[in-house]
């Protein structure tokens, strides 16, 4: 949900991290020689997937519930503040509260935030390894996403969107690039729980007429000045960066979670691919683009819901609201054999006022208790332009929200414990 007007918008630490993170006192990262890859382990610490299709952390089974921490880390990228630390508070703010995971974006949103990576990689790396470093000390695991906002690599290489569903472009080539680097530096890291492609790459895909829902174009931040429909994706192109993107990864790490990071498929999704039409997907339709849009080799079924997606209209054949919409996802991720991860939830108190908001947000958790999400992610924990905006963040000086993370902390005492309390509102 991140910057989304900008686009269409635990208990178990000591089980987690008891394996130890460094060696001879040094951090479990390897540095890697560019010429030589080393070899690969054959488990690796964090969240993979059972052959019966069960999220496991570190080869137990896992229920639990974690934060977006947006832009816990691309703060330290922007000339000025290279050495920004402040992540630490917020990781120390999350460690006293059992909070075991967070959600966050790679690299920079526009092109120009990716100038450290490409002009001062090693600048890039040492602040990341500082930032891993920090994660395995206070105990938080990390789902990386790495192409946040997904015209950024082809803007960075001069070529249309979707060039994405293109193995042989330009654009698949700096993916390939950066993930190399990426997971062989952090592979060996206790605090890397799984690997995400990207940020809501679904809902941009199928949209009809050649020069409506055009990606933004802002120059003074690296994008071209005039986009055209060659900006656009398909389902086809979606398919592909989802099939390459997994495949890199599996080079190098075979058994961590891969994740789209998508959010939940449009009301219209498979009409929209196969017609190019608005009308409502029935419940079968629904799910079956579940699977479509999160192909194999990734192995896990992503999904972001917030109270305004019911607003859409799901289903066809029967009205749908977000405890519905979580149980069929539930059911697709049975049928298809991999976990779901509801990567973004949360309430805006903005559009509903506090104690609606309060209402629905318990609602959700309710729901993914019930339910039996395996892995969710509140949107969004110290995110200050999210406070105004939207009024969804949840920060270390933000007092009246407090609650949610409380409840979180709740629930995942009562995952790990296998007990279930209705939730008071």
């Amino acid at each position: 949900m991140a910057i989304k007007s900008l686009i269409f918008k635990t208990l178990v630490f000591a089980a987690v991290f008891c394996t130890s993170g460094t060696n001879n006192g040094k951090p479990a990262i390897a540095h890697l020689q560019q010429e030589k890859r080393p070899q690969m382990e054959d488990r690796y610490p964090g969240l993979s997937v059972s052959p019966s299709g069960q999220l496991m952390l570190n080869d137990s089974p896992f229920k639990g519930l974690g934060v977006n921490y947006f832009n816990a880390f691309i703060r330290t990228l922007d000339q000025g503040h290279t050495d920004d630390t402040s992540y630490l508070r917020g990781f120390a703010y999350l460690q006293e509260r059992n909070i075991p995971f967070i959600r966050f974006a790679l690299n920079g949103y526009w092109p120009n935030n990716w100038d450290l990576y490409l002009k001062h990689p090693d600048r890039f790396f040492e602040n990341l390894d500082d930032f891993v470093k920090a994660a395995e000390r206070y105990k938080i695991g990390l789902i990386p996403s790495f192409f946040w906002h997904t015209p950024t690599i082809p803007d960075l290489v001069a070529e249309p969107v979707n060039e994405w569903g293109n193995p042989n472009s330009k654009t698949t080539a700096l993916m390939r690039k950066f993930v190399r680097e990426v997971v062989l530096r952090y592979r060996d890291s206790p605090a890397i729980w799984g690997w995400e492609q990207g940020n809501e790459v679904n809902l941009l895909v199928d949209l009809p007429g050649d020069n409506d829902h055009l990606p933004p174009t802002v120059p003074s931040l690296g994008t071209p000045a005039i986009r055209d429909s060659r900006d656009k994706l398909n389902s086809r192109d979606l398919i592909a960066m989802m099939e390459e993107f997994a495949r890199e990864v599996r080079r190098y790490d075979n058994t961590r979670i891969v994740i789209s990071g998508n959010a939940i498929p449009r009301q219209a999704a498979h009409h929209l691919w196969h017609h190019q039409s608005w009308q409502t997907d029935d419940k079968q339709q629904f799910m079956d683009m579940l699977g479509k849009q999160n192909p194999d080799p990734l192995d896990v079924i992503s999904i972001h819901l917030y109270p305004s997606s019911t607003e859409e209209g799901y289903f066809s054949d029967g009205q749908a609201d977000m405890d519905k919409l979580i149980a069929t996802s539930m059911e697709a991720s049975r049928r298809h054999g991999k976990p779901l991860f509801l990567g973004e939830f949360g309430t805006q108190e903005l559009n509903l006022g506090p104690k609606i908001a309060r209402s629905l947000f318990l609602d959700v958790l309710y729901s993914i208790e019930k339910n039996g999400v395996p892995l969710s992610a509140m949107w969004v924990f110290d995110y200050p332009p999210h406070d105004g905006e939207e009024g969804i963040n949840v920060s270390p000086s933000n007092g009246p929200r407090e609650y949610m993370l409380e409840e979180i902390m709740k629930l995942n005492e009562r995952l790990a414990s296998g007990t279930r309390v209705t939730i008071e509102k």
